[in-house]
């Protein structure tokens, strides 16, 4: 290790490396132990506030928001190390004037979640999700359970970073014509550049939400953009939940305007039980939700842990 770790060991001090959600890996777990002291802790916020004073860096996912107060309260924190993409759970200004550096992860979770995106907007199209109840009860009926076919469809991205060209890719080896929406990406070979959003909205028979979660895109997909859309087209969100008014797209789908939506992000998460996207996801077979899974792969999950402990071990040296 560096001069600053051994010197650390040395005076007979480890850095306390606080690791705050579970899916690590023994072997990932066994290289922080080598550069400091591993404590289990919680993304509760009570466990925060108790655990965070006493560590030197911090091992999270997205289920731990780390917010303005959690931050100052933390005086010895050096680093926050995110098994994230988007690190909109962590107050960037707080980390900034605390002198803590904040790692996230660059391009682990791109593959993965394109798929995820892939198989939610199959899962609309050939209405999977719809018929297993249907199934499961000992019925058929085949008729009723035509589906849309994506080739030949117009699939609208908005924002068009890793995942989003990973989308694009895969709907195009779909068969499907490619929009884009991203005021800071030039064009792209195969994909057609929308100048406004509301001009992929009218055009999409499907609208795949990848931007990072900014003060410009909270709330970009509302009522007024909902109803842009075209009458029976799919929406898809693999991003982050606060893009997208949950609310409108509830009142898109009761109305027909939204022939199915497929959520994978929420503006709360977990899910609470008693959201309405729930009670409608009982009673209708037209929106689908998965519980953030978009990297949730076993190769992700250990490609992520990985390099994040690579991080870990490379601010300590």
């Amino acid at each position: 290790m560096g001069d600053y770790l051994t010197a650390m060991k040395r005076g007979g001090y480890w850095p306390v490396i606080l690791v705050t959600e579970p899916a690590y890996f023994k072997s990932v777990l066994s290289r922080l132990r080598r550069v400091g002291r591993v404590q289990a802790g919680s993304p509760a916020r009570r466990r925060l506030a108790g655990d965070l004073p006493g560590a030197d860096a911090a091992v999270v996912r997205v289920e731990t928001r780390l917010d303005r107060r959690l931050l100052e309260g933390a005086p010895r924190l050096r680093l926050i190390a995110s098994a994230t993409t988007g690190i909109d759970h962590i107050d960037l200004d707080a980390a900034r004037r605390g002198n803590i550096r904040v790692l996230h992860l660059h391009g682990t979770h791109t593959i993965p979640t394109a798929e995820h995106t892939l198989a939610l907007l199959l899962a609309l199209a050939r209405r999977v999700a719809e018929v297993q109840p249907v199934m499961r009860a000992g019925g058929w009926n085949r008729a009723r359970w035509i589906g849309t076919q994506i080739s030949g469809k117009t699939i609208g991205i908005v924002g068009l970073g890793r995942i989003g060209r990973a989308v694009a890719k895969l709907a195009r080896a779909h068969g499907m014509v490619v929009l884009a929406y991203d005021p800071y990406v030039r064009g792209r070979r195969g994909i057609q550049m929308c100048r406004r959003l509301q001009d992929l909205l009218r055009r999409s028979d499907v609208v795949s939400i990848h931007a990072a979660l900014t003060a410009e895109t909270r709330g970009m997909i509302g009522a007024r953009e909902l109803r842009l859309m075209r009458r029976g087209a799919f929406l898809v969100n693999t991003a982050r939940g606060a893009i997208a008014d949950e609310r409108a797209i509830l009142a898109a789908l009761r109305h027909g305007r939204l022939g199915g939506a497929a959520l994978d992000v929420f503006s709360t998460e977990p899910l609470p039980a008693g959201s309405p996207l729930r009670a409608y996801a009982r009673s209708r077979g037209n929106l689908i939700l998965t519980p953030h899974l978009g990297a949730s792969t076993h190769e992700a999950v250990e490609a992520a842990a990985a390099e994040i402990a690579r991080g870990v071990e490379r601010f300590f040296s």
